[in-house]
């Protein structure tokens, strides 16, 4: 209708594939943002298709979801993708925490699925083991247009790209507003000193603590220490990642922030050993107030079945709040990398764009209500998030988002320190000996040795 039908279209790539058969839409494979295609696409939009391999078996490994639906939907995907093109693809789910040690111990064995599902800067720290897909990545800037800078930074590895960006999974509050009222709290804190006075309020009141892990959750660990130490101006490593730069009065005030946090009980005192589901059945169990976390929390008690409504009536959730040097956010991160080892990279890089096709990403980011966020510019304002006001406020976190080790960029270096938890043990030190230096030393000793010694 008056443009030149771009050189990657969705009916060419369901004939390619063998998917039209299956009677989908026909249309562009991806629409651009706003929903029409890129009129002049790039050179590298317009390079060949991989093919899936008839009878070829593939394997995509990948973390549970905290929203079973979306695993429910990428498994349909799966099997639609199979049957129309006679082959099998089979996804392989463990819990987040397996998924370091199983991709590890892959890598190690140079064998294993032909697809993993990278978390953060996993891309950097297996760089050797991951398939270069630049051409997937260029063909998917063109039709659905640019990358967040976070999914693009841990993707990206020397100007390559080794993985294809999957996702965000965005952490913020949720919170009860019922104990909050019964605090006498009028507003959520919006700074880490109203957390620290409101959280001691809701204590003088005997009511549940507000609770957040110290313990190796990958996600909602991670995503609050290093934000804490971001706001107070604490910084791990010098922005050209040469130099660690941890022990710094900006840092002894984040530390000092969080002992005194932990002594006034501000905070709950159970969560050294908290993993990522501990604070979500703290919640549903009704032993605290708040906590930061995805929309898991608020999805089960307001989306899943009505015997998860126990307090749907009186969640709420809220950003994170700002410090001296602003509003930081490190969000949970997926991008998908075709592994070297693979004898059907075709196929696995046919189904990985099988997934980012726009009417398909959209139905997983439906069926997750909320919890994914998309990495392209087009995927990132799915319709959940404007018809559910309370959940705005996990899209709001992705703007702002950082990484492990920033303002250096991602690296082998900031990889090495992100999966090892120097951040948060350096925080959960402080807070159980009271020596806020020496746990920052320690944490600059372990550093030390992964950014300035020769590897």
């Amino acid at each position: 209708m008056g443009h030149t039908e771009p050189a990657w279209s969705r009916r060419d790539f369901l004939k390619t594939t063998g998917i039209a058969a299956a009677g989908l839409a026909a249309g562009p494979i991806i629409a651009a943002c706003g929903g029409s295609p890129a009129a002049n696409p790039t050179p590298a939009t317009a390079g060949a298709i991989p093919k899936p391999r008839p009878g070829a078996q593939i394997r995509l490994l990948q973390w549970v979801s905290f929203v079973p639906a979306a695993d429910d939907e990428i498994r349909r995907q799966a099997k639609e993708f199979s049957d129309a093109n006679n082959v099998q693809v089979t996804i392989e789910t463990v819990t987040g925490d397996q998924l370091q040690p199983k991709t590890a111990a892959a890598v190690e064995a140079g064998s294993g699925p032909d697809i993993i599902q990278m978390q953060y800067g996993w891309p950097h720290l297996y760089d050797t083991a991951c398939m270069d897909v630049t051409d997937l990545v260029d063909m998917l800037k063109g039709k659905l247009g640019s990358v967040n800078q976070v999914n693009d930074a841990f993707s990206k590895v020397n100007g390559r790209y080794l993985a294809v960006p999957y996702c965000q999974v965005p952490n913020a509050w949720t919170y009860r507003t019922d104990l909050w009222q019964q605090a006498g709290l009028t507003n959520f804190f919006s700074t880490w000193d109203e957390l620290a006075s409101n959280g001691k309020q809701l204590k003088s009141k005997n009511l549940p603590p507000i609770a957040v892990s110290l313990g190796h959750a990958y996600g909602d660990a991670i995503t609050m220490w290093y934000p804490v130490l971001w706001d107070f101006g604490g910084r791990e490593v010098s922005s050209d990642g040469k130099h660690v730069t941890i022990n710094s009065k900006e840092t002894l005030d984040a530390v000092n922030w969080a002992v005194d946090l932990w002594k006034s009980g501000a905070i709950s005192q159970n969560t050294l050993s908290w993993l990522d589901p501990d604070n979500n059945q703290a919640y549903h169990s009704g032993l605290i107030t708040g906590t930061l976390n995805g929309a898991s929390i608020y999805i089960k008690e307001v989306y899943t079945t009505a015997t998860n409504h126990k307090f749907a009536p009186v969640t709420s959730n809220a950003a994170m709040p700002k410090g001296r040097q602003g509003a930081s956010t490190l969000n949970l991160i997926f991008n998908h990398a075709v592994m070297k080892w693979s004898n059907e990279a075709e196929t696995a890089k046919a189904f990985l764009l099988y997934l980012m096709d726009q009417t398909n990403y959209t139905k997983w980011l439906n069926a997750s209500v909320g919890y994914n966020a998309g990495p392209f510019h087009a995927l990132t304002n799915a319709d959940v998030f404007q018809q559910d006001a309370k959940l705005k406020p996990f899209l709001d976190v992705v703007g702002a988002g950082k990484w492990p080790g920033w303002p250096a960029q991602p690296s082998k270096a900031t990889a090495q320190s992100q999966v090892q938890f120097v951040i948060v043990d350096m925080f959960a030190k402080a807070v159980t000996s009271g020596d806020a230096r020496s746990a920052i030393s320690d944490a600059e000793q372990k550093l030390k040795r992964i950014y300035e010694l020769p590897s």
